[in-house]
């Protein structure tokens, strides 16, 4: 078989470094995958689109009454701004935004455990003032405590502003204990800049049916603070090393390669490959994508978008060649959904760790808790998996999502703002 875990792993290293949605850094590492496409004599394009990138100016959250302290924070972006002076007001802790976590939100600054779209319309519409996000854990190195993950909203243009920060869950915890009688939030933003961020996209035309295409796709932005080796360097290594067996074995059908920008900052890249190439997906037949393989201590699981047969067929596989594996029906929260949301039936697979071991979002995701054969056993799995669909006689797989997804496409459509393209539907 055309892989080899010593070329991947050394494209891994290379590609090991924080890499944020839209930074400069981002655009380095879509240059070196171009690059590496380009060695392997393959057509490639680079894509740019947009994305927001509001800029914190100020962000400050600290007790008022009965004492002052004041605690480290960010702030929220596109969540809004305060007036100069700041909100004044008593926090109250909503574990869940139930009706009953609700009843007394009115005038007050709302310390939550994570806020959907529906879930911050629901603090607007009780009444709140603010909001606090919690981030990490509560073993988190002091080191760690200081490290918070920036995060934005999406926000239509007519959404109400509910200015939010973000505090670290150690101190949360302390200022829930600590019982004050009024806090302080100030937030100040420029909710409009933006900066660009890049598609990296490979094409192998197909030798018998090159007017059908597979797309495979793979994030390989990071998060701050993160070299993002395994989240999603692996990931983007993965496809790289099914290119180099496709470019070798020469498909039936057409494959695309699409390492995606921004997908950390919620599916933004393979969302805009979608939009900006919607007349081109009447022709996608699937979607393969893949979200951190290569953990030595792990487990490798498939996540079909799509029908029960393909699910059960990963699973007959894995029996078949001696791969364990556990393939389900259900969204998967990456660079595949964009593909569900306009009916192109999807899998994501993945190599997930086991509680204790290896950590993504942190400074912890780094190369020492990877290992090459792990990786290189779930890229030639996926190799045969892929290459029976490709070259299948008669594509089995229908465009017909499955009921039970449907509820779940509508929840993931709200949480990341997207609408299909083909059917001009409108977000609700």
């Amino acid at each position: 078989m055309s892989t080899c875990k010593e070329r991947a792993f050394d494209l891994l290293k290379r590609m090991s470094f924080e890499r944020i949605a839209g930074s400069k850094e981002e655009y380095a590492c879509a240059k070196i995958l171009e690059e590496e496409c380009k060695k392997a004599g393959i057509d490639v394009t680079i894509e740019e689109f947009e994305i927001d990138a509001p800029i914190i100016e100020k962000a400050v959250l600290k007790i008022s009454k009965p004492f002052e302290m004041e605690f480290n924070c960010i702030g929220i972006g596109k969540s809004g701004s305060t007036l100069d002076e700041g909100i004044y007001a008593e926090v109250v802790y909503v574990e869940n935004v139930m009706d009953a976590n609700l009843l007394d939100v009115k005038g007050k600054i709302a310390l939550v455990t994570g806020v959907e779209v529906d879930a911050r319309k629901r603090l607007i519409e009780y009444g709140a003032v603010g909001y606090i996000l919690i981030h990490g854990s509560l073993f988190d190195s002091e080191e760690m405590i200081s490290e918070i993950r920036t995060r934005n909203i999406r926000k239509k243009e007519d959404d109400v502003n509910l200015p939010g920060v973000v505090m670290h869950i150690v101190d949360a915890q302390k200022l829930l204990r600590l019982k004050p009688t009024e806090v302080c939030m100030i937030l100040k933003q420029d909710e409009n800049h933006k900066e660009t961020s890049h598609n990296v996209i490979a094409t192998i035309p197909g030798t018998k049916k090159p007017d059908e295409i597979i797309t495979f796709s793979a994030h390989y932005d990071s998060v701050i603070y993160s070299s993002g080796a395994w989240d999603n360097a692996t990931g983007s290594v993965t496809i790289m090393e099914l290119m180099h067996y496709f470019n070798e074995n020469k498909p039936d059908r057409t494959l695309k390669f699409i390492w995606c920008g921004s997908e950390e900052i919620g599916l933004i890249g393979s969302y805009s490959y979608c939009v900006s190439h919607i007349d081109e997906l009447k022709n996608v037949l699937f979607n393969i994508n893949v979200d951190m393989t290569g953990t030595l201590l792990g487990y490798d699981i498939a996540v079909c978008s799509c029908e029960e047969a393909v699910s059960e067929y990963i699973n007959f596989l894995g029996k078949l060649e001696g791969f364990a594996i556990k393939s389900r029906v259900d969204m998967y929260s990456s660079d595949s959904s964009s593909f569900a949301v306009h009916n192109i039936p999807a899998v994501t697979f993945a190599r997930i760790s086991p509680r204790g071991g290896a950590e993504i979002h942190s400074r912890h995701d780094v190369l020492d808790h990877l290992d090459s054969d792990k990786f290189i056993d779930t890229v030639n799995f996926m190799a045969k998996f892929s290459k029976n669909l490709v070259n299948s006689k008669v594509f089995p797989v229908s465009k017909n999502l499955p009921k039970e997804l449907n509820e779940k496409l509508d929840g993931y459509k709200k949480r990341f703002g997207m609408k299909n393209e083909n059917k001009k539907e409108e977000i609700k």
